[in-house]
C-alpha cells in the first residue's frame, strides 16, 4: 500500500513539474525600430583633477582621451585654489587666469581639442574665494554674496574669452557643481535665476556662446523641481543649455523618475544630459570598490537605466581621470568599469538612435538602437545568476555577432553567435553578464 503510495506521490510531483516547466514564461525582447526614442550625442567623461589635485591632467586622463576620442567632456575650473600658502587675494580678479594651474586647464582645453578631437567643452567650478563667502568658515551649504557676484563672473568671463582668443576653444556649457545639494557651493533657485541674470548678460556682452546648464543636480531625485523653478523665469531662458543631472544614490529609484526628466527635457525641447554618470558618490570611502565586479555591474545598470528611461543623449562617465578610475594609474590593468565603459563608447556613441524595446524579465534589461551605418545593436544586461535564453524579435540578420563581458572574461567578442529565423533570433546570456550584439 505505501508502494502505491509513494508511486503516486512521484509521477505527481513529476507531472507538476513538467506542466510548471511548460507554461515557465519564456524571456523575449520585442524591439519595436519604427518607435524612435532620443539620438546620442556622445558618451563622453568628466576630467576634473584641477579640482582635486595640483594638475589638471594625469595619465589615466590621457589615456582615455586617446582611446575614447569623447566629443564631449566636462573639465573642472578651479576658482579656489588649493595649493598651500596661497591666498585669495593673489588670484583674485585678474591675477585669476594667470595662475599656473588655470593656465594648465586652458592648455588641456586646447590639447582636448586640438591633438583628440573633443568638440564640445562643458566648465564647472565647484568652490570659489572665501572672500566671495557669506559664512567662509563653512565647508559646504557655501552661499556666494550677492554684491560678489559681479566680480565671480567677471573671473568666468576672463577666463572663457582667454580661452577662446589664446587658446582657441569656446567653452559651451558652465555649471556650478550640484549647486542645489551645496556640497561645496548652494544656489536656491532664485539665487540661481539671479547669477544667470548678470552672467548670461556679460558672456553675451564679451561676444561669448557659454549657455548654463539647466539644473546640473546632484541627483536624479528633485531634478524636475529645481529645473522647473529655474525656467520660471522666462528673461533667462534664452542663457540656458541643456537640462542636466548627475545620477549618484538614484539606484532603488522607480524607473518613473527617470522618466520624468525625460519629460521634462521634451517639454522645453532640451536635450537631456547627465554630466556626472556614477551610482554611488560615496564610493571612494569603501578601499578599492572601483576595481571589482560589483561595482561594474552596478555602473553598467545605471547606465542602462540613464539611456532607457532618462533618454540622455549626452553621458559623461565619473571619471576618466584618476578619481574612481576604470584603469591602474600606470595604464597596466583594466578595471572590470572599463569594459563596461566600451560598451557603450563602441556600440552606443555619436549618431546612435534608440529605438522602444521590451524585456518580459525585469532581470533582463534591453537597450535596441540602429547605429549611423545602419548596423542594429541589442545590449542585454542579465542581472540574473544563471544564464538564460533570450527570444529577440523586432530585428533581423542573418549573422549576429557579440561581445560579453562577465566576471570570468572582460571582453570576449563572437562572431556568428546566431541569426534570426521567422523574424526571431535566440541569445544566450551568461549569468550577471553584459552582451552587446551586433544584427549585420
Amino acid at each position: 500500500m505505501k508502494t502505491n503510495q509513494y508511486s503516486i506521490l512521484f509521477f505527481a510531483l513529476l507531472f507538476s513539474f513538467c506542466i510548471t516547466e511548460s507554461f515557465a514564461q519564456k524571456t523575449t525582447v520585442q524591439i519595436f525600430p519604427e518607435v524612435k526614442r532620443q539620438i546620442i550625442q556622445s558618451i563622453g567623461g568628466n576630467y576634473c583633477q584641477a579640482n582635486y589635485s595640483e594638475h589638471a591632467s594625469d595619465a589615466i586622463g590621457n589615456e582615455t582621451l586617446r582611446e575614447f576620442r569623447p566629443n564631449h567632456v566636462r573639465v573642472a575650473l578651479p576658482m579656489r585654489i588649493r595649493i598651500p600658502s596661497t591666498r585669495d587675494q593673489d588670484y583674485r580678479g585678474k591675477n585669476f587666469t594667470s595662475q599656473p594651474l588655470v593656465i594648465e586647464v586652458l592648455e588641456e582645453l586646447k590639447r582636448m581639442k586640438n591633438e583628440f578631437g573633443v568638440k564640445n567643452f562643458t566648465i564647472s567650478v565647484w568652490d570659489v574665494p572665501d572672500e566671495f563667502i557669506v559664512e567662509p568658515s563653512k565647508k559646504a551649504q557655501r552661499i556666494i554674496k550677492p554684491e560678489a557676484y559681479d566680480e565671480v563672473i567677471q573671473m568666468l568671463t576672463d577666463f572663457f574669452v582667454k580661452a577662446k582668443n589664446e587658446y582657441g576653444v569656446e567653452v559651451d556649457q558652465f555649471s556650478f557643481n550640484e549647486s542645489d545639494g551645496g556640497y561645496q557651493i548652494i544656489f536656491s533657485p532664485e539665487a540661481t535665476i539671479a547669477f544667470i541674470k548678470k552672467a548670461g548678460h556679460q558672456f553675451e556682452k564679451a561676444g561669448l556662446k557659454t549657455k548654463f546648464l539647466l539644473a546640473d543636480t546632484a541627483q536624479t531625485k528633485g531634478t524636475v523641481e529645481f529645473a522647473t523653478q529655474i525656467m520660471a523665469d522666462p528673461t533667462i531662458r534664452k542663457y540656458i543649455g541643456p537640462l542636466c543631472f548627475h545620477s549618484w544614490w538614484s539606484e532603488d529609484m522607480p524607473d518613473n523618475e527617470f522618466e520624468r526628466v525625460a519629460g521634462l527635457g521634451k517639454a522645453w525641447n532640451k536635450e537631456v544630459w547627465c554630466s556626472e554618470l556614477g551610482f554611488d558618490a560615496m564610493s571612494w570611502k569603501i578601499k578599492d570598490m572601483n576595481k571589482n565586479w560589483d561595482y561594474a555591474l552596478r555602473f553598467a545598470k545605471i547606465s542602462h537605466r540613464m539611456l532607457k528611461f532618462a533618454q540622455v543623449e549626452v553621458s559623461l562617465y565619473w571619471t576618466w581621470q584618476n578619481n574612481y578610475e576604470i584603469m591602474s594609474s600606470d595604464l597596466k590593468i583594466k578595471y572590470p568599469s572599463y569594459y563596461m565603459t566600451r560598451h557603450q563608447v563602441d556600440f552606443l556613441n555619436t549618431g546612435t538612435q534608440i529605438v522602444n524595446s521590451i524585456s518580459s524579465n525585469p532581470e533582463v534589461l534591453s537597450i535596441a538602437a540602429i547605429r549611423p551605418d545602419g548596423s542594429k545593436i541589442v545590449q542585454l544586461i542579465n542581472m540574473k545568476k544563471e544564464a538564460v535564453t533570450v527570444e529577440v524579435s523586432g530585428f533581423d540578420s542573418q549573422t549576429i555577432d557579440a561581445t560579453v563581458t562577465t566576471t570570468a572574461n572582460n571582453w570576449e567578442t563572437l562572431k556568428n553567435v546566431s541569426k534570426s529565423e521567422n523574424g526571431k533570433a535566440e541569445l544566450l546570456l551568461k549569468a550577471e553578464s553584459v552582451n552587446t550584439f551586433v544584427f549585420n
